[in-house]
Parts: structure tokens; C-alpha cells; sequence
């Protein structure tokens, strides 16, 4: 698995590109087909960097950190961030992000609860036929139809749920070396 790396700081195409780097090895390598005045890539001669701009800056977005990467941060002071940094995402905190990702959970179970009830209720919705969840939740109403009330949408996911986790999700798998079981023998 590999991780995306990029500049906090947004840095201008006309910047990039206006040959100041070279003095470090680094120049623009044209790609026939795919760079575009949008699209352009750096090369140090071994390693390259694809440079996404729209017309406030550049983005960078790289899978692997090179060297180019390092000396793009120091010629144009900014740092180095990681997808699991709150600021490669735009944020300033890990408590912003945080907070942000909490609502989105929030907003995606309230929609997926919306859907389930259309669902549930004959209506066009989103769901995707034959999803686990909805047939399970489909059998729980088929027995309390109460649990089709708004104030029972909390009971309804909570028992959904609880049932796709004890008759969906595979059970732990422990597997014993001879060492392990010669122990177990032993005791």
C-alpha cells in the first residue's frame, strides 16, 4: 500500500516551471499524449514528479517521495505533508479534520438511513439490490413494522447492524504453531 504525499503550500505553475530548478538537476519532461498545460512532469533524470495545476497553483500529489519532492519544499520553503495529515487535506489541525470527518460520517448514515426507509417502504431510493444490510433490515420491519417510525430509526440500524456482525463477519481465525499446541499439551 502506498501513501500520497504533497506541498502545503500552493505554488504557482509560472514559478515551477520558470527554469529555477534546474540548478538543481530538475527539469520539465514532456510526455507526448499526457502532459498537457495542466498536467506536467519534473524529472531529476532518475525519479519524476507529476504536477497537477488549475490556475491558483500547483498540486502535488506523489506516491512515492523522491528527491525532487524535498527540493521543491526547500526552493520554495514550504513543507512536506502525508495523506494522514490533517494539512494535506486543507486542514490547519487534526482536530479540524477530525470534526470534519465526524460530520461526514454523519451526513452518510443520515442519507444511508433515508435510503433504507424508501427502501423499506416500496419508494424509489439508492440502494443497490441485494445488499445484506437492507435484506436483514427488510426482516426486522417484516416482524415490528414499528421499527419503520422515525423514532425508531437508531433501534432499527443498531439491530441491522448487530445481526450483519454476528451472521456476516468472519470469525477470528487463531492458527497454533507445534510449539503452541506442544504447550497446550503440556499443561
Amino acid at each position: 500500500m502506498s501513501t500520497d504525499y504533497s506541498l502545503i503550500k500552493k505554488i504557482p505553475g509560472s514559478d515551477v516551471f520558470d527554469g529555477r530548478l534546474e540548478a538543481f538537476g530538475i527539469r520539465e519532461h514532456i510526455v507526448p499524449g499526457q502532459t498537457t498545460n495542466e498536467y506536467r512532469c519534473l524529472t531529476d533524470g532518475h525519479d519524476y514528479v507529476w504536477v497537477s495545476m488549475d490556475g491558483n497553483g500547483c498540486f502535488w500529489h506523489v506516491r512515492n517521495l523522491s528527491g525532487i519532492l524535498y527540493t521543491v519544499a526547500d526552493v520554495f520553503e514550504t513543507s512536506i505533508v502525508s495523506e494522514h495529515q490533517a494539512q494535506f487535506w486543507g486542514f490547519d489541525t487534526e482536530e479540524e479534520w477530525d470534526a470534519w470527518q465526524e460530520k461526514m460520517s454523519q451526513k452518510a448514515e443520515e442519507e444511508f438511513q433515508i435510503e433504507l426507509l424508501k427502501y423499506l417502504r416500496g419508494e424509489p431510493n439508492d440502494i443497490m439490490a441485494g445488499t445484506i444490510e437492507a435484506e436483514i433490515a427488510k426482516k426486522l420491519v417484516e416482524k415490528d413494522p414499528s421499527l419503520l417510525l422515525p423514532i425508531n430509526g437508531d433501534k432499527l440500524l443498531n439491530e441491522m447492524r448487530s445481526i450483519y456482525e454476528r451472521d456476516h463477519t468472519p470469525p477470528a481465525t487463531v492458527k497454533l504453531s507445534p510449539q503452541d499446541i506442544a504447550r497446550v499439551d503440556h499443561d
